[in-house]
């Protein structure tokens, strides 16, 4: 019981991951490892990397450890910012496109392939519960539902849009320019003469 304990109190003073030497330092073997995977207490989710199944962390957070590269996107970014109320079971994030990282079974992840314009454009930080995470602006997330449009939910793209145009926040000059830059603007004309 005190092993659990001390256990927990290493994944949550590490944020949420540790590695097989630091599995080991608490006095944890092979067979142990393995038996506490099997009763489903920590999941290996890259090769000597674990986390605990019940850690406080938050999983944004996980998620940036696991895919440093990754850029949390399209559904996952419009959820953080509040323009939908469509919460995804999986968490969406953009990769270069030449860069094919191994998915845990948990925490679930959607990996969006994109070439460099569309990846690099509008990155940003934020802090969220505590916990730094790279997440597309608001203008690029509004465009990236606009360019994949075909591949979403058309409410869902409708909504995300709406909530934006209502947010105090809204840049539309970054939002027009980010549209020229990803060849959407007059998609994105048409939406706003819709909505407007």
């Amino acid at each position: 019981m005190e092993k659990e304990e001390k256990l927990r109190n290493l994944f949550n003073e590490s944020k949420g991951i540790l590695t097989f030497q630091d599995l080991q330092s608490l006095g944890l073997t092979h067979y142990s490892i393995k038996r506490l995977i099997g009763d489903g207490i920590i999941e290996r989710v890259k090769r000597g990397k674990y986390i605990h199944l019940e850690s406080e962390e938050d999983e944004y957070s996980l998620i940036q450890q696991i895919i440093p590269l990754g850029i949390i996107c399209l559904a996952s970014a419009a959820s953080i910012y509040n323009y939908t109320t469509y919460i995804p079971n999986t968490y969406h994030l953009a990769i270069k496109s030449n860069f094919y990282p191994s998915l845990p079974e948990y925490p679930p992840i959607k990996l969006h392939y994109w070439r460099k314009k569309q990846y690099g454009l509008g990155i940003i930080s934020i802090l969220l519960n505590e916990s730094k995470i790279r997440i597309y602006d608001k203008e690029k997330t509004v465009c990236d539902f606009l360019k994949f449009r075909k591949k979403l939910d058309a409410n869902v793209v409708k909504e995300v849009l709406k909530a934006y145009l209502k947010d105090e926040e809204k840049d539309l000059i970054k939002l027009k320019k980010y549209s020229k830059e990803l060849k959407i603007e007059s998609i994105l004309i048409n939406y706003l003469e819709i909505l407007l």
